[in-house]
């Protein structure tokens, strides 16, 4: 099976889930790749993301924390330069093992036990809600194993702390305290530098920026760069660096990767 997209048209070739376990014919949501950046996996809800892997680093996609290269032998994903053409492949060695897009949006790998007589589901996309898009909001980072699974992260506070109380995590969190290109812009002042705080094991966000930066010169890259509140490297793919919002963070137990915040240096010493 054989998945494309093109970076200036956008998916070409998707899987598409049934209507209903038991309707075949199309549903609402579709799997594909992502190729406008950095590749990675997207599950569609019609036009809306309901979920997605994290990007490509040549071997694994980074925000799927179970993945490992000696896991993905079967997975390829390729870049034609020269057409804007991104595809990915999968062939497993057990002829049994596929994936499916289910009417519910989750995808699923699955396989044949025969011990059991049945379908067994390898790995799945959504366990918890973290698996759901954004689900925590703007600067919001989800954790299945704590409750709330909704955090604002360290720096951050809920935009609206009654809905934020009562479950609904989607208008998700705001920056307490301004960093120092904003307070330089209104008052002028000459404060001390934005630290970068490091979050471990981290599904980073959508919207990475990439660049050739050396791994060395990301931290100063993104700290010389006021509209940049986030960075993150990787071997397989370089310095990624993130503006605007963050969206769709969460903490895994294990895999992921480390990403760095930017907060203003009054933020030191703050739990």
């Amino acid at each position: 099976m054989k998945l494309s997209s093109q970076i200036r048209t956008g998916p070409i070739v998707q899987l598409r889930s049934w209507k209903s376990p038991s309707d075949p014919s199309p549903g609402s949501f579709s799997f594909g790749i992502e190729s406008s950046n950095i590749p990675e996996i997207i599950i569609w809800n019609d036009s809306r993301v309901y979920g997605r892997s994290g990007p490509w680093n040549g071997q694994i996609f980074v925000g799927i924390p179970n993945m490992y290269s000696v896991y993905i032998d079967g997975y390829k994903l390729s870049v034609d330069d020269q057409t804007g053409v991104v595809d990915f492949s999968y062939s497993f060695r057990n002829k049994s093992n596929f994936l499916v897009i289910s009417s519910q949006g989750i995808m699923e790998k699955k396989g044949w036990v025969d011990e059991q007589n049945n379908w067994e589901v390898i790995y799945r996309s959504q366990e918890t809600e973290c698996g759901v898009y954004g689900w925590c909001g703007a600067f919001g980072s989800c954790n299945p194993e704590k409750k709330p699974i909704c955090s604002c992260l360290r720096g951050f506070e809920p935009k609206t702390i009654q809905e934020w109380n009562r479950g609904n995590w989607t208008s998700g969190c705001v920056r307490k305290r301004p960093l120092l290109c904003e307070r330089m812009n209104q008052t002028g002042e000459v404060a001390k530098e934005d630290w970068f705080l490091m979050l471990e094991m981290m599904k980073l966000p959508y919207f990475a920026e990439r660049s050739s930066v050396s791994a060395a010169n990301c931290r100063e890259y993104c700290l010389n760069n006021c509209s940049c509140i986030a960075y993150a490297y990787d071997a397989g793919i370089g310095c990624m660096t993130w503006t605007g919002s963050l969206i769709d963070l969460q903490k895994f137990s294990i895999g992921g990767a480390d990403l760095y915040i930017r907060l203003a240096h009054s933020e030191l010493g703050t739990p």
